[in-house]
C-alpha cells in the first residue's frame, strides 16, 4: 500500500445526512430533521458559552492577580514593620529606611507568585471546567456532521461578539482596550 491511497483511506469527509452522526454517545443520533436541529441549537448555545466562561475566567483572573497582590504585598511589609527600619516621626523628613530592606522588597517582586488556595483552586477548576467544554465541542465537530460543525462556529461567533471584549483580547485597536 503505498501512501497515496493510506491518506485516501484516512480521509473522512463532512456528512449532510440524517441519523449518520453520533453526537458524543451511540444514543445520541439525530435521526429527523427536528432532532437535528434541537442538537444544532443545543452546540449553538454551548459553543457560545464557551466564549462566556473565557469572560468570566479573563474577570476573575484580574480580581485573583489584585487579591495576590496585596496578599503579596502584605507578606512584604510584615517583615519590614517587624524590624526596627520604620522611620521615627520625630526624626528628621530626610531620613529614610536602610537601603538592605528595598533590596529585599526588589528581589520579592521578581519571585513566582505564592500558591494561595483560595485562588489557585477556583483559577484550576474553572480552567478544567473550561476545557471541558472545549473537548466537547471539538468531539461534536469531529463527529463531521456538517450541521453541528456550522452550528458552533455561528455560536462561537455570537458568543465572541457578545462576550469577547471581556475577555482583554481586544487586539490593541483601541476599541475595548
Amino acid at each position: 500500500m503505498d501512501n497515496s491511497t493510506t491518506a485516501a483511506m484516512m480521509m473522512t469527509s463532512f456528512t449532510t445526512q440524517l441519523g449518520q452522526s453520533n453526537l458524543w454517545f451511540s444514543t445520541w443520533t439525530p435521526t429527523s430533521a427536528g432532532s437535528t436541529f434541537g442538537a444544532c441549537f443545543g452546540l449553538f448555545l454551548l459553543a457560545a458559552f464557551s466564549r462566556l466562561l473565557s469572560a468570566v475566567a479573563h474577570a476573575a483572573q484580574s480580581a485573583w492577580s489584585t487579591r495576590a497582590a496585596l496578599i503579596r504585598t502584605a507578606a512584604t511589609l510584615s517583615p519590614q514593620l517587624s524590624n526596627d527600619t520604620f522611620v521615627d516621626p520625630k526624626s528628621s523628613p530626610s531620613s529614610s529606611p536602610p537601603l538592605a530592606s528595598q533590596s529585599q522588597s526588589h528581589a520579592h517582586a521578581h519571585q513566582a507568585p505564592p500558591f494561595i488556595l483560595a485562588v489557585d483552586l477556583p483559577r484550576g477548576v474553572l480552567f478544567a471546567f473550561q476545557s471541558f467544554i472545549q473537548y466537547f465541542l471539538m468531539l461534536a465537530v469531529m463527529s463531521y456532521n456538517a450541521y453541528f460543525f456550522i452550528a458552533i462556529l455561528v455560536g462561537l461567533g455570537v458568543g465572541e461578539m457578545s462576550f469577547g471584549r471581556f475577555t482583554g483580547r481586544g487586539g490593541g485597536d483601541g476599541v475595548h482596550s
